[in-house]
């Protein structure tokens, strides 16, 4: 379904049977890193201003959220770029304010008991493991990523990578 998003001023009245979706303002935590606090200060702001509209079943929540999203990212952006100086910081700031405990958590089950099954090819396993370890962890030790990858490795491939000895990721498809 088409998304239809509604912002409220003070001009143009809500469409009918639309329900504001409005922010809990006192039970935000604000959180020690300024960066974080400063966002959840920023959104709430923004849907205090203009609530943005979700008609329930109507619309479809994963695009509305997503647009909520986008809309909140970019103005982080603008509020945090001069002082991230790497792609690495880059990605820890954005994890840090939009990431999801849920998503690490079920990331994490699925690298626990993730097997290669019998017809993935070893480097889709590879990809589906490096792909869960960074959402688990993005700085996560090559070390501990190889014992995930050995962990799931199909039974006939395990030796032959072991006698490889592999001391990187990279090495483990060679």
């Amino acid at each position: 379904s088409i998304l239809s998003l509604q912002q409220y001023s003070s001009t143009s009245p809500p469409a009918q049977n639309s329900i504001p979706i409005e922010a809990d303002v006192p039970s935000i935590s604000i959180s020690s890193s300024l960066s974080t606090s400063h966002l959840q200060r920023t959104i709430a702001d923004g849907i205090i201003k203009k609530p943005t509209y979700f008609r329930g079943s109507k619309d479809d929540v994963h695009e509305w959220l997503e647009k909520l999203e986008q809309h909140d990212a970019y103005r982080w952006w603008t509020q945090t770029s001069t002082t991230i100086k790497s792609w690495s910081l880059f990605t820890e700031a954005v994890i840090k304010a939009f990431g999801s405990t849920k998503v690490q958590e079920l990331a994490f089950e699925q690298l626990k008991w993730y097997k290669q099954t019998v017809n993935q090819f070893i480097t889709q396993y590879y990809d589906k493991i490096i792909e869960l370890c960074k959402k688990v962890d993005p700085v996560m030790p090559d070390s501990l990523k190889l014992k995930y990858l050995m962990a799931g490795i199909k039974e006939s491939l395990k030796i032959h990578v072991a006698l490889q000895d592999p001391k990187t990721t990279d090495a483990f498809l060679s």
